[in-house]
C-alpha cells in the first residue's frame, strides 16, 4: 500500500473514530467490514498457543452460527502470520491493532467488533461462543436480520 493511500485511510479512520468515540475499528484493516461484518479479534503470542488453538477449534464447531451472524476471523499474533478473513494481515497491521485494543506481545486476549466498528465484548480467556452469539443476538441490528433471515443453523 502506498504511502498516499494510507495517510488517505489513517485519515477517514481518524475522522470515523472523532464521530463516534473511542472503541473504533483500527485504521484501515477493519474499515472494509464496517457494517457488513463483525471481526472476532483473537490476540495470541503465537500460532502454537493452546489458548488460541482451543478457540479456533471452538469456532470450527460452531461455523453455521459463526457464519450466520456475519462474523468474521481475524487471529493476531505477536510473533508468526497473522491473518485477516482468510488473508495475511501485515506485521504493521498486526502491531497496530493490539495497540489499538490495548494487547500485550505476550497476552491473549478475543474481542468482539459490531459492525459500527466499536468494541462490544472484550474477553482475556478462552471465549464461551455461546456468550459471545447471545451479545451479538442482543444487539438492535442482530434482531433486524433475524427477522429477514430464515437461516438458521
Amino acid at each position: 500500500m502506498g504511502a498516499g493511500l494510507r495517510s488517505l485511510l489513517v485519515l477517514t479512520a481518524m475522522s470515523f473514530a472523532a464521530l463516534c468515540g473511542t472503541g473504533t475499528a483500527a485504521a484501515g484493516e477493519l474499515d472494509g467490514y464496517l457494517w457488513n461484518h463483525r471481526p472476532l479479534l483473537v490476540f495470541a503470542p503465537s500460532a502454537d498457543d493452546a489458548r488460541l488453538i482451543e478457540t479456533l477449534a471452538r469456532i470450527e464447531s460452531s461455523r453455521c452460527e459463526f457464519t450466520n451472524r456475519d462474523m468474521i476471523l481475524a487471529q493476531v499474533l505477536a510473533g508468526g502470520t497473522s491473518m485477516l478473513d482468510g488473508r495475511v494481515l501485515e506485521a504493521a497491521s498486526a502491531r497496530q491493532l493490539a495497540e489499538q485494543y490495548a494487547v500485550g506481545d505476550n497476552s491473549f486476549a478475543v474481542l468482539l467488533i459490531g459492525k459500527d466498528g466499536s468494541q462490544k465484548l472484550r474477553v482475556d480467556a478462552v471465549p464461551n461462543l455461546q456468550t459471545v452469539y447471545a451479545v451479538i443476538d442482543g444487539m438492535p441490528m442482530r434482531g433486524q436480520e433475524m427477522s429477514g433471515n430464515n437461516s438458521e443453523c
